[in-house]
């Protein structure tokens, strides 16, 4: 075998077991929180050693961004799934069902809710760079394109008045819905957060 043959087998094999362990531990941090996965589980868990594992990723904090993208790409496919079932007529039915995605999403994945609530206060508290976030940046749902062509076919079709702005629904009503979807994963932390029919 050549030596460039044997070089890229030797990088595939160590790219496997590279996406092996970040799946394991996406897996391990939606069964227990980031903060009760210690590098050691991880690496019990996907049989590499502890010691490999720290060629592969520097700190947890590494692995736990690599997880949420994955852990992003699982959903987006859920995502997918869920847009491409709508059956209504209207713009404005489109975009009321598109945005009910967010109650699949806490009712179906709250571990993945969990998750994100961890994840911000981590990157948040170690003041992680905005530079090491951009490939978990880039697999994070884009729920824009499907809501913006609600509301293009509702203004079409006048349920949806023609100088509503795509962006403002989506900035504003996407991250407040996220917002509660953690809130609510949380839990009541002052006597009048009474969750009343939540799930």
């Amino acid at each position: 075998m050549k030596e460039r043959e044997v070089f890229r087998n030797t990088s595939r094999v160590k790219e496997e077991r590279y996406n092996y362990a970040v799946g394991i531990a996406a897996d391990l941090f939606l069964e227990k929180g980031i903060d009760a996965v210690k590098m050691t589980d991880i690496a019990e868990n996907s049989g590499i050693g502890v010691a490999s594992l720290y060629r592969f990723f520097e700190t947890k904090t590494e692995i736990v961004i690599r997880a949420g993208s994955i852990l992003w790409k699982r959903i987006n496919s859920d995502f997918l799934e869920y847009i491409n079932r709508w059956n209504g007529k209207t713009g404005m039915d489109k975009l009321v069902y598109d945005l009910g995605y967010f109650r699949n999403l806490y009712v179906n994945h709250r571990s993945f809710i969990k998750f994100l609530d961890d994840f911000d206060h981590i990157m948040l508290e170690e003041k992680v760079p905005k530079e090491r976030l951009r490939e978990y940046e880039s697999s994070v749902v884009n729920f824009y394109v499907p809501l913006s062509e609600a509301c293009e076919m509702g203004k079409m079709d006048g349920t949806i008045r023609k100088d509503a702005s795509i962006s403002d629904v989506y900035f504003s009503v996407t991250h407040a819905l996220l917002a509660v979807c953690q809130k609510f994963i949380r839990g009541e932390i002052l006597t009048g957060d009474n969750f009343y029919n939540a799930g």
